[in-house]
């Protein structure tokens, strides 16, 4: 009773503060929403002592124990922690903000000849990316450009906060579902409508997966997105929308795989955790290492 009501207080609050930073940022140009976000995030991450060991946890499997001294994780923690709260402030923002203006934060894009020729076929479209960089822009830009997109997510733990989010990543005519419910119009929509649907792929959750390397390392690793896209003849590609030093974004569309009937799930989701790994190593401060990813296989 005692720890429900806490967790009742404590999802009231997390309420009360986005819709205080929407009023705040209302008023505030992105560039300075973005450093605002920095140093909330840096605020934050003095109250995270279990999270920053969940970090430098992960660190330690995949990079090995004696890579980084204490004083780099710290450093290293910090620019993630930025990273985090950057990432926050941008998506409050983004909820208010017209989406001409969200879409100008994207100042480069390669690959998107891959959804156009999709799109001219009427064939569905599988994009798996992760928790990386700017990832709730990706549908909103693909949306603002005129295709099909679709988004599937986990309820969050408060239908308040659920609400917003939701709200959020659909105002401009994104479709989202559950990613726990079987959806008709889902299934629908990817044989006869040609959408095109985001899928994250990065974390160790309650959904069919197996265990194949990420990030060097076995990890449990959904299976969704391979299945979809062998069942429904869908294009399947990765997709990333990075920080770029100015302040601004590249969103990079890799090539679809090339797959046919007889390519195993498990051949595909060796495909996309490679490329999801190459782009952490090469931006890991941009990846979301604050989540225990590897929890099911290494103790």
């Amino acid at each position: 009773m005692k720890n429900s009501f806490f967790k009742k207080i404590r999802n009231l609050s997390i309420v009360v503060i986005i819709y205080f930073f929407k009023v705040i940022l209302l008023f505030l140009p992105m560039r300075i929403v973005m450093r605002c976000g920095e140093i909330f995030g840096v605020i934050f991450s003095f109250f995270m002592k279990k999270e920053k060991l969940i970090i430098c946890k992960n660190l330690d499997i995949v990079y090995g124990k004696n890579k980084f001294s204490d004083k780099e994780k710290r450093d290293f923690i910090i620019k993630n922690f930025k990273n985090y709260g950057r990432g926050l402030f941008e998506f409050i923002k983004i909820s208010i903000s017209a989406p001409e203006k969200i879409v100008s934060l994207v100042k480069e894009t390669n690959g998107l000849e891959y959804f156009y020729k999709a799109k001219e076929e009427g064939r569905s479209l599988i994009g798996i990316t992760a928790h990386f960089g700017n990832w709730e822009l990706i549908p909103i830009y693909l949306k603002y450009k005129g295709f099909n997109i679709g988004v599937i997510g986990k309820k969050l733990f408060d239908d308040r906060i659920d609400k917003i989010v939701y709200s959020a990543r659909t105002r401009i005519g994104v479709k989202a579902y559950d990613r726990d419910i079987v959806s008709r119009d889902m299934i629908i929509e990817l044989k006869e409508r040609g959408l095109m649907l985001g899928v994250l792929v990065d974390q160790d959750t309650d959904v069919d997966s197996i265990i194949i390397p990420f990030l060097g390392v076995d990890a449990k690793t959904p299976i969704g997105p391979a299945v979809l896209a062998k069942h429904y003849n869908s294009y399947i590609l990765t997709l990333f929308c990075v920080r770029r030093p100015d302040g601004y974004y590249n969103l990079i569309i890799n090539k679809p795989y090339d797959i046919n009937k007889e390519d195993s799930i498990e051949k595909i989701v060796h495909l996309y955790n490679a490329d999801i790994s190459k782009m952490i190593m090469n931006y890991p401060e941009q990846w979301a290492w604050i989540h225990d990813r590897f929890k099911s296989v290494v103790r």
